[in-house]
Protein backbone atom coordinates (compact mmCIF):
# COMPACT_ATOMS: atom_id res chain seq x y z
CA UNK A 1 0.00 0.00 0.00
CA UNK A 2 1.23 3.69 -0.99
CA UNK A 3 0.01 6.53 0.67
CA UNK A 4 -1.18 9.43 -2.25
CA UNK A 5 -1.13 12.58 -1.23
CA UNK A 6 -3.53 14.51 -4.62
CA UNK A 7 -2.76 11.40 -6.66
CA UNK A 8 0.53 11.23 -6.77
CA UNK A 9 2.53 8.24 -4.19
CA UNK A 10 4.49 10.24 -1.43
CA UNK A 11 7.60 8.88 -2.31
CA UNK A 12 7.46 11.04 -5.92
CA UNK A 13 7.12 13.66 -3.92
CA UNK A 14 10.41 13.26 -1.74
CA UNK A 15 12.10 12.28 -4.91
CA UNK A 16 11.01 16.27 -6.37
CA UNK A 17 11.65 17.79 -3.41
CA UNK A 18 15.21 16.56 -3.28
CA UNK A 19 15.53 17.47 -6.88
CA UNK A 20 14.67 20.49 -6.47
CA UNK A 21 17.13 21.29 -3.69
CA UNK A 22 19.85 20.53 -6.05
CA UNK A 23 18.93 22.74 -8.75
CA UNK A 24 18.69 25.48 -5.96
CA UNK A 25 21.70 24.61 -4.45
CA UNK A 26 23.43 24.50 -7.30
CA UNK A 27 22.07 27.76 -9.46
CA UNK A 28 23.62 29.64 -6.00
CA UNK A 29 27.19 28.10 -6.56
CA UNK A 30 26.85 29.20 -10.29
CA UNK A 31 26.01 32.74 -9.23
CA UNK A 32 28.81 32.90 -6.38
CA UNK A 33 31.54 31.96 -8.73
CA UNK A 34 29.77 34.72 -11.43
CA UNK A 35 30.28 37.33 -8.69
CA UNK A 36 33.56 35.71 -7.53
CA UNK A 37 34.94 36.43 -11.21
CA UNK A 38 33.05 39.43 -11.82
CA UNK A 39 34.98 40.80 -8.98
CA UNK A 40 38.52 39.76 -10.08
CA UNK A 41 37.57 40.91 -13.32
CA UNK A 42 36.71 44.32 -12.33
CA UNK A 43 39.55 44.74 -9.53
CA UNK A 44 41.99 43.82 -12.50
CA UNK A 45 40.15 46.61 -14.72
CA UNK A 46 40.70 49.69 -12.14
CA UNK A 47 44.30 48.31 -10.94
CA UNK A 48 47.40 50.80 -10.65
CA UNK A 49 49.52 50.08 -13.00
CA UNK A 50 52.53 50.64 -10.42
CA UNK A 51 50.91 48.46 -8.25
CA UNK A 52 50.07 45.54 -10.72
CA UNK A 53 54.06 45.26 -11.64
CA UNK A 54 55.10 44.98 -8.46
CA UNK A 55 54.22 40.97 -8.90
CA UNK A 56 57.99 40.65 -7.85
CA UNK A 57 59.83 41.42 -4.19
CA UNK A 58 61.88 44.06 -3.25
CA UNK A 59 61.62 47.57 -4.27
CA UNK A 60 60.96 48.47 -8.25
CA UNK A 61 63.19 51.64 -8.11
CA UNK A 62 66.57 51.23 -8.20
CA UNK A 63 68.63 54.09 -6.72
CA UNK A 64 72.27 54.73 -5.88
CA UNK A 65 73.89 54.24 -2.87
CA UNK A 66 74.88 57.89 -2.13
CA UNK A 67 70.30 58.51 -2.47
CA UNK A 68 70.55 56.33 0.82
CA UNK A 69 73.44 58.09 2.61
CA UNK A 70 73.02 60.29 5.44
CA UNK A 71 74.03 64.15 4.15
CA UNK A 72 74.69 63.09 0.91
CA UNK A 73 74.57 66.03 -1.07
CA UNK A 74 74.79 68.13 -4.93
CA UNK A 75 73.26 68.10 -8.19
CA UNK A 76 73.70 64.39 -9.24
CA UNK A 77 72.15 62.94 -6.22
CA UNK A 78 69.15 65.57 -6.24
CA UNK A 79 68.43 65.20 -9.52
CA UNK A 80 68.25 61.06 -8.85
CA UNK A 81 66.14 60.98 -5.97
CA UNK A 82 63.83 64.05 -7.61
CA UNK A 83 63.51 61.83 -10.88
CA UNK A 84 62.53 58.92 -8.77
CA UNK A 85 59.85 60.31 -6.19
CA UNK A 86 58.54 62.43 -9.34
CA UNK A 87 58.22 59.09 -11.42
CA UNK A 88 56.52 57.55 -8.63
CA UNK A 89 54.13 60.27 -6.51
CA UNK A 90 54.10 62.41 -9.81
CA UNK A 91 55.68 65.23 -11.52
CA UNK A 92 56.07 68.71 -10.31
CA UNK A 93 57.67 70.41 -13.35
CA UNK A 94 60.59 71.12 -12.00
CA UNK A 95 59.26 72.55 -8.87
CA UNK A 96 60.63 70.08 -6.51
CA UNK A 97 64.64 71.12 -8.17
CA UNK A 98 63.42 74.70 -7.62
CA UNK A 99 62.53 73.72 -3.87
CA UNK A 100 65.73 71.99 -3.14
CA UNK A 101 68.22 74.84 -4.74
CA UNK A 102 65.85 77.82 -3.20
CA UNK A 103 66.38 75.86 0.56
CA UNK A 104 70.02 74.30 0.52
CA UNK A 105 71.48 74.51 -3.07
CA UNK A 106 71.10 71.26 -3.49
CA UNK A 107 72.35 70.34 -0.05
CA UNK A 108 75.56 72.44 -0.56
CA UNK A 109 74.59 75.28 1.51
CA UNK A 110 76.12 75.71 4.98
CA UNK A 111 73.69 74.63 7.32
CA UNK A 112 72.16 72.18 5.44
CA UNK A 113 72.93 69.61 7.72
CA UNK A 114 73.36 71.61 10.83
CA UNK A 115 73.20 69.83 14.35
CA UNK A 116 69.62 69.63 15.44
CA UNK A 117 67.99 69.64 11.97
CA UNK A 118 67.14 66.70 9.83
CA UNK A 119 64.97 68.49 6.58
CA UNK A 120 68.24 67.49 4.58
CA UNK A 121 68.30 68.55 0.95
CA UNK A 122 64.78 70.23 0.92
CA UNK A 123 64.71 71.30 4.53
CA UNK A 124 61.73 69.63 5.54
CA UNK A 125 60.97 70.70 9.52
CA UNK A 126 59.71 68.42 11.90
CA UNK A 127 56.03 69.73 11.41
CA UNK A 128 56.26 69.43 7.66
CA UNK A 129 57.37 65.63 7.68
CA UNK A 130 54.78 64.79 10.68
CA UNK A 131 51.72 66.42 8.42
CA UNK A 132 53.09 64.04 5.56
CA UNK A 133 51.84 60.85 7.72
CA UNK A 134 48.77 62.67 8.65
CA UNK A 135 46.44 60.09 6.39
CA UNK A 136 42.96 60.93 8.55
CA UNK A 137 43.50 64.63 7.52
CA UNK A 138 45.04 63.84 4.09
CA UNK A 139 43.02 61.26 2.79
CA UNK A 140 44.57 61.67 -0.64
CA UNK A 141 48.20 60.63 0.78
CA UNK A 142 47.54 57.04 1.22
CA UNK A 143 47.61 56.05 -2.23
CA UNK A 144 50.89 57.49 -2.46
CA UNK A 145 52.21 56.23 0.85
CA UNK A 146 51.59 52.68 -0.39
CA UNK A 147 52.93 53.75 -3.92
CA UNK A 148 56.49 54.56 -1.96
CA UNK A 149 56.24 51.19 -0.19
CA UNK A 150 56.16 49.54 -3.38
CA UNK A 151 58.63 50.99 -4.93
CA UNK A 152 61.43 51.91 -2.15
CA UNK A 153 60.23 49.46 0.46
CA UNK A 154 59.82 52.05 3.11
CA UNK A 155 57.33 51.92 5.57
CA UNK A 156 56.29 55.65 5.55
CA UNK A 157 54.05 55.78 8.34
CA UNK A 158 57.36 54.28 10.17
CA UNK A 159 59.42 56.68 9.05
CA UNK A 160 61.26 59.42 11.53
CA UNK A 161 62.39 62.61 10.79
CA UNK A 162 65.72 61.79 11.19
CA UNK A 163 65.26 60.27 8.08
CA UNK A 164 65.57 62.86 5.78
CA UNK A 165 68.63 63.64 6.04
CA UNK A 166 68.82 60.84 3.57
CA UNK A 167 68.15 62.69 0.14
CA UNK A 168 65.79 59.70 -0.91
CA UNK A 169 63.63 60.28 2.18
CA UNK A 170 63.71 63.96 2.37
CA UNK A 171 62.39 64.09 -1.40
CA UNK A 172 59.84 61.92 -0.59
CA UNK A 173 58.68 64.22 2.51
CA UNK A 174 59.31 67.46 0.49
CA UNK A 175 56.69 65.77 -2.52
CA UNK A 176 54.28 64.20 0.09
CA UNK A 177 54.10 67.91 1.42
CA UNK A 178 53.72 70.02 -1.54
CA UNK A 179 50.79 66.91 -2.27
CA UNK A 180 48.93 67.27 1.03
CA UNK A 181 48.61 71.19 0.55
CA UNK A 182 47.62 71.19 -2.98
CA UNK A 183 44.51 68.39 -3.03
Amino acid sequence: YQRRVRGVPTRSLSWCAAVNRKTKYITLCCIMLFCLIFVVLLSSFYADPVLVKMNSPGPSERLSKEAWTDKAAGEEVSNEVIASVERIIGDTKQFLKKVAVVESNLGRAPGTFRAGYYGGIFQVDRIGFKATQDTRAHPALKAKIHKIKLAYGIDWLAADWTDARKPIYSAIASRLFISSRIT
